[in-house]
């Protein structure tokens, strides 16, 4: 759900990705930020 979020507003995505990404599960984190490029990505994956 969250990729196809994304898919029309990134921006919004990642939003809701700033506030919650530490309590997501790895998995749902790698199918939000698939698309993202390798910066944003990595930035995420740190987390």
């Amino acid at each position: 759900m969250l990729r196809e979020i994304g898919n029309r507003n990134q921006a919004k995505e990642e939003t809701f990705l700033k506030k919650h990404c530490k309590e997501m599960p790895r998995t749902m984190l790698r199918y939000a930020i698939e698309k993202f490029d390798k910066t944003k990505k990595e930035f995420y994956m740190k987390k």
